[in-house]
């Protein structure tokens, strides 16, 4: 019944920003669901998304409701009285609101509130003792500027006491087996430090994140997730924790806490719920602190993935299981960071990975230990480079190698001589398309001719978001659109044609997007387009001729998965060019 209470008044509260033109109905639609979530939590979100301003807000409260607007500079922090001893710092972060002075003669409490209206910081009150209180609004970087203050006086502990991740976590992180007594002991000290790094990479390992970041700022730490592509904060801490949340990622990845002026990188091995996950660790200094950026890497779902997985067109499936089944010739993939190549490459790989069958692969870093591969880690600083490594592999008698990336002349023109010599070979190029692919090898400083006698097929990809099944929405054009568009009238009737739900629901966290597929461009050499690589022809006239030739660009591959109802047209629009 009290969550009725509750959602009835945030209801109503929200009412009364729409009524007053605060906030538009439309933009309250970005909201979502409001289950759960009380009225200072959807403040601190229509402030995150942009839709209103903190000032706006602020003004509203003294506006109507004829409350005193809180000044810093009239109404300074005093970090000495005797309220800030009985109010607990967690709840205050929680509330977002700070106890900034106490008057004895008066027997009085002054309070800055972001959200005013909330009964619950009185009631709170009351119960330690405080029957006179008087009421601010403060903008919500007003009430967190006074709790970084405060924060400096706080201890650790408690700056964390009342942090809620949102997950329930079994602790099974596995540690390295030489951790020393003092190390143990030291991490048992600051229990709460522990249990909040362990409970941010689970969290984003529960939410689907690939990647998370942990930024320092002069006045808070913030804490984002990469979910399905998109960057979203998920937590703010105060920025008295930034260097011991720091000090704890650098001690779980073996990395030197002493060294603050130079960037570092590491990784970290856990297990949750008895499933291994890898995490690659990079640190970099900033002018507020070292910035931390973890890669998620779940070994298990690369194992698991066939290429029927991956989301390959039938038609483009038989042309890549012909090319990695070829005995020998070069297979590129290529794209831009964040694009899957790892996970094709991999997947192809695990599909040829046969007792008859000797791979060698060199990487940088190893993002995956797959059983029966032969896997190499570039280590540059003592020499032992991606050529170096691919002119060893040559002596150990492989039938498959795999260069992580071809960035040079040398391992180009190692990578192309290997091919040519009875290998089978896989690697990366950062090109935007397919076509692109020659003409950079060209560029890099290999024969033309090598290039079009090697490289049998270059597979170009992006990842775009998938429609949630749970919220989407018929696409409301016209028959007239999807023919602008290219569709034929069978393709139009046959299609199932979807847009987002810009409100999303629980399941997709409220963007109508739950999950990623890949769109991809596959260009076969053949003896035509291999003659007009001898021939000079750019990127652009070889694009042509592959067009002509029956190639699907990425964008047609886009538009496929929303003739299919897998994805909407604005985010094809997002991730690929027409």
């Amino acid at each position: 019944m009290e969550t009725q209470n509750t959602q009835k008044k945030t209801l109503a509260f929200l009412k009364l920003l729409v009524q007053n033109q605060i906030i538009s109905p439309e933009k309250l639609k970005e909201v979502g669901d409001i289950s759960g979530k009380d009225f200072t939590q959807i403040l601190e979100d229509l402030i995150d998304r942009g839709v209103v301003g903190e000032d706006k807000i602020k003004q509203f409260f003294v506006e109507y409701f004829r409350l005193k607007p809180f000044n810093p500079e009239e109404n300074p922090l005093n970090k000495d009285n005797e309220a800030l001893k009985k109010v607990s710092y967690s709840y205050q972060l929680k509330k977002k609101f700070v106890c900034f002075d106490y008057r004895i003669s008066e027997k009085k409490v002054y309070i800055a509130a972001f959200n005013p209206v909330d009964r619950e910081i009185l009631q709170y009150l009351k119960f330690l003792g405080f029957e006179n209180v008087e009421v601010y609004v403060a903008t919500l970087s007003e009430v967190m500027d006074m709790l970084n203050e405060l924060a400096t006086q706080t201890s650790t502990a408690e700056i964390l006491e009342g942090i809620d991740l949102g997950v329930e976590i079994e602790e099974e992180h596995v540690k390295e087996e030489d951790e020393t007594p003092e190390e143990l002991e030291a991490e048992a000290e600051e229990a709460p430090i522990v249990k909040a790094s362990r409970l941010i990479i689970v969290n984003a390992v529960k939410m689907g994140a690939s990647d998370i970041h942990i930024e320092p700022f002069e006045k808070e730490v913030r804490i984002r997730y990469r979910i399905d592509g998109i960057l979203r904060t998920v937590q703010r801490f105060p920025a008295a924790i930034k260097e011991a949340l720091v000090a704890r990622y650098k001690i779980m990845s073996n990395l030197d806490i002493t060294e603050k002026r130079l960037p570092q990188d590491g990784r970290i091995r856990i297990r949750i719920e008895k499933k291994p996950i890898d995490l690659r660790v990079s640190t970099l200094p900033t002018i507020h602190g070292e910035k931390v950026v973890m890669r998620i890497q779940d070994a298990q779902s690369y194992l698991g993935l066939r290429l029927e997985d991956l989301g390959f067109e039938p038609d483009d499936l038989k042309k890549i299981r012909k090319a990695i089944y070829s005995p020998w010739g070069m297979v590129l993939v290529t794209g831009p960071t964040g694009s899957g190549k790892t996970t094709t490459l991999y997947t192809a790989l695990m599909e040829r990975n046969k007792e008859d069958v000797n791979i060698s692969t060199a990487e940088d870093p190893v993002e995956v230990a797959i059983p029966g591969i032969n896997q190499v880690q570039v280590r540059e600083d003592i020499g032992l480079t991606f050529a170096a490594a691919l002119r060893s592999f040559l002596r150990q008698d492989p039938d498959i190698i795999l260069v992580g990336e071809i960035r040079d002349t040398e391992t180009a023109e190692i990578a192309v001589k290997a091919a040519l010599t009875g290998h089978l070979v896989f690697s990366t190029l950062h090109t935007n398309d397919a076509p692109s692919s020659i003409t950079r090898m060209i560029d890099i400083g290999v024969e033309s001719f090598l290039v079009g006698t090697a490289v049998n097929l270059i597979l170009a990809q992006r990842l775009i978001r998938k429609l949630c099944d749970n919220c989407k929405k018929p696409a409301p054009y016209p028959k007239e659109f999807w023919k602008g568009l290219g569709f034929s009238d069978q393709d139009i009737e046959e299609g199932q044609f979807y847009i987002h739900n810009q409100s999303g629901c629980e399941k997709c966290n409220k963007t109508g997007y739950k999950g990623r597929t890949a769109v991809h461009e596959i260009l076969v050499v053949d003896d035509e387009l291999r003659k007009a690589i001898l021939s000079g022809y750019n990127a652009q006239q070889l694009r042509e001729l592959a067009v002509k030739k029956g190639m699907r660009t990425l964008y047609q591959s886009g538009l496929l998965k929303v003739k299919r109802g897998i994805t909407d047209l604005a985010e094809v629009e997002r991730v690929l060019m027409k």
